[in-house]
């Protein structure tokens, strides 16, 4: 005889945990009693459900079918191709959201940062393929969540050195990458 399986969430359900601050996604679900969740700061955890409440039903955060194919359209666009420049000259990269995007206030916190890595690995990669020797990317203050993840995927590249570009015009909210 076979058990058949009661869930009480779904992938996808907004939940906040009830031991600890913070909220998440479902992502899996492994049994009736534990499931995945991807916290705010892209974490996957496992989680008993009786640590979990719902926040939300899906149809309350989804976005609509138009939203969604326009934000992948933009997504999966094609590869990021630098301006022409001056010789020693600096190609700056805005990663501000609003300078990527038309529509972006439907996603949450770390879809958006997803997104503005994506756009980064792009800009290194086209770096990398025009022989570019330094980018400025502009990355604004906020909480500087973008600004290290940015630092922690330098590491992935060889030959390349980082440090803030110049306070004067950039203010606290941007780094300048070299390539040796």
């Amino acid at each position: 005889m076979q058990k058949k399986l009661i869930v009480k969430f779904q992938i996808g359900d907004k939940v906040s945990f009830l031991n600890e601050k913070g909220s998440g996604v479902i992502t899996n679900i492994v049994s009736n009693f534990r499931v995945l969740v991807m916290n705010e700061n892209g974490f996957e955890i496992s989680c008993s459900t009786d640590e979990i409440v719902g926040t939300a039903k899906k149809s309350d955060y989804k976005m609509d079918s138009a939203m969604s194919a326009k934000w992948q359209d933009q997504k999966e666009e094609q590869a990021v191709k630098p301006p022409q420049l001056e010789h020693n000259e600096a190609w700056e990269v805005d990663l501000h959201l609003h300078e990527l995007i038309d529509s972006y206030q439907q996603k949450s916190d770390h879809e958006k940062l997803l997104f503005q890595l994506n756009y980064f690995k792009k800009c290194m990669e086209a770096a990398i393929n025009h022989r570019i020797k330094k980018v400025i990317f502009i990355h604004g203050v906020g909480k500087g969540t973008l600004k290290q993840e940015i630092v922690h995927a330098l590491k992935d590249y060889d030959h390349v050195i980082h440090y803030d570009a110049p306070l004067k015009k950039y203010g606290f909210g941007a780094l300048t990458v070299e390539f040796r």
